[in-house]
């Protein structure tokens, strides 16, 4: 039997989708892990008879093994994993939006000649649509009212309308009351962008997984003395957990709950422990 042996990392851990063969297409390898705990539980329940006040036997009702793991590294497989919506790569002309994009109002004219107030956004020549624009003054948090755009007169106080300068790249101004000149504002609105994305769907359903965690880690003696642990077959339980925090660095984490396979040998998985010379 192999000696004892004290752990000393956390390891790394792999999903991929269930397939009877267990070659499944991975779906997610987490290498930064800060945490992993595979918990296995057995709920038994006392049978009692007689007179005596301590149960005769006992009957095994359920058995369980969750495994939950936080990663230091966001990856959008792991929403994937938890909701049962595919990851989609490089899917051009996707809506961005950009908040709290702070900007001075300048002088400038609408048409030939009438005073107005302009500033200009970051992302003008990449709108999303018409840009769903929101404009606020930053010193009295007035929100201002989107108006169509006119050639003969300025936007008055408390109204602002967008105007399209075509050139290379096109430029987008706000135009805002010339009473406004020399203010800030804050403008959200949408831009373009080529994103991945996971579209969180009210009918999808998280997909059984193939789960491997393995680690090896050195001892005194030299050797490298690890465990490997092989679920066959999981699926999401629980929440996917995605915390933010001011001078902090974010982590998500997963939950997962093995579920039968239905294999002829009766096994749900493994763990095993090894000896190896180097890492």
């Amino acid at each position: 039997m192999a000696k004892r042996m004290i752990i000393k990392g956390v390891g790394q851990f792999m999903a991929k989708r269930y397939a009877k063969d267990g070659k499944g297409v991975e779906v997610i390898t987490l290498g930064s892990l800060q945490d992993l705990a595979i918990n296995l539980n057995v709920e038994i329940e006392d049978i009692f008879g007689g007179d005596g006040l301590f149960a005769i036997d006992t009957l095994v009702t359920s058995k369980s093994i969750e495994i939950t793991a936080t990663d230091a590294k966001f990856d959008l497989a792991a929403l994937e994993l938890m909701m049962g919506s595919r990851v989609q790569e490089k899917v051009e002309n996707q809506s961005l939006w950009v908040l709290g994009e702070q900007s001075l109002v300048a002088s400038g004219t609408v048409g030939a000649s009438v005073s107005a107030g302009k500033s200009a956004v970051k992302y003008g020549d990449t709108l999303f649509d018409d840009g769903n624009f929101q404009v606020r003054l930053k010193d009295s948090n007035t929100l201002l009212n989107r108006i169509a755009p006119t050639t003969s007169s300025a936007p008055e106080d408390g109204e602002f309308f967008v105007e399209t300068v075509a050139g290379s790249p096109n430029t987008v101004n706000i135009v805002v009351s010339p009473d406004h000149i020399g203010k800030d504002l804050v403008i959200n609105y949408q831009r373009k962008e080529t994103v991945d994305v996971v579209d969180i769907l009210r009918d999808e359903v998280p997909f059984p997984v193939h789960v491997i965690h393995h680690g090896a880690f050195l001892q005194k003696d030299g050797t490298y003395q690890g465990v490997e642990t092989e679920l066959y077959q999981c699926i999401a339980n629980g929440q996917f957990t995605l915390d933010a925090a001011r001078s902090t660095a974010s982590t998500s984490s997963i939950s997962l709950k093995v579920i039968d396979p239905e294999r002829a040998d009766g096994k749900l998985g493994s763990i095993k422990r090894f000896t190896q010379a180097t890492k």
